[in-house]
């Protein structure tokens, strides 16, 4: 089940040190998902017509060296099955010379478009997908601690461009709001080596988001992120990135 592709890594896709943006990214793995589910029966052509729609829940990336001046990036996706409520996909991401750059692993869900109601996807892709099965070599998610002291904050008001089909903010703009919060002179010094994001809530057009963020320095350098709605405090989304 496991599904390839090489992606030419575009001049607007790196950052100003000519690093892929962490955006950019999401947005790869996103577009390798949404192609090896469309190969396997249930991509878009499966989801449109039943009114559901596939978001992800949590993500973990493990990059072993800074993501800089590709010319273009390799993607390896395999879906791992389903639980009873979530699907389970992992990503391998290799430069054009087939080395290692880093793994992904990632948890999904299947919603009803107007409800937003999450659906039985054990049961839903029974014919398709089997149950998930832990090996001893999956990434580990890493938990995310809440901030106790705000050091960055900043606020993002959500743009008709931020919309995607599911009638929410992609979730590639969360990552976006939480970097953005961050000093510019630290980007420059400093890339991420680890990114653990749990998605909690949608958010949509016009909407406003506080992004708060802290920086913690033990045996590594660390920032915890917090996206938040303004008009409630209710948290979106939760970062944790770990630095080179």
């Amino acid at each position: 089940m496991m599904y390839a592709k090489e992606y030419e890594v575009k001049y607007y896709e790196q950052n100003v040190k000519g690093n892929l943006k962490e955006s950019a990214l999401l947005n790869l793995l996103q577009d390798a998902a949404t192609l090896s589910a469309e190969s396997l029966g249930f991509g878009p052509s499966f989801v449109f017509p039943n009114n559901y729609a596939w978001v992800v829940l949590k993500y973990h990336v493990e990059l072993y060296k800074e993501l800089n001046n590709l010319s273009s990036l390799i993607l390896k996706t395999e879906p791992r099955g389903t639980s009873k409520l979530y699907a389970y996909r992992d990503f391998e991401l290799y430069s054009s010379n087939n080395v290692l750059l880093g793994k992904v692993c990632s948890t999904w869900a299947l919603i009803e478009m107007d409800s937003r109601r999450i659906l039985p996807v054990q049961k839903i892709l029974a014919d398709y997908m089997p149950h998930f099965e832990k090996k001893e070599t999956d990434l580990e998610y890493e938990k995310i601690e809440d901030i106790t002291s705000v050091d960055f904050l900043k606020e993002f008001e959500v743009r008709f461009d931020d919309i995607d089909v599911n009638h929410h903010a992609n979730n590639s703009d969360y990552v976006v709001w939480a970097l953005e919060s961050l000093p510019f002179e630290f980007r420059l010094e400093h890339a991420p080596k680890k990114i653990d994001i749990k998605f909690r809530k949608e958010i949509g057009l016009g909407g406003t988001v506080v992004s708060e963020a802290a920086m913690i320095q033990n045996d590594e350098l660390i920032t915890l992120h917090s996206i938040k709605r303004k008009s409630d405090n209710e948290e979106l989304a939760s970062l944790k990135i770990v630095w080179f």
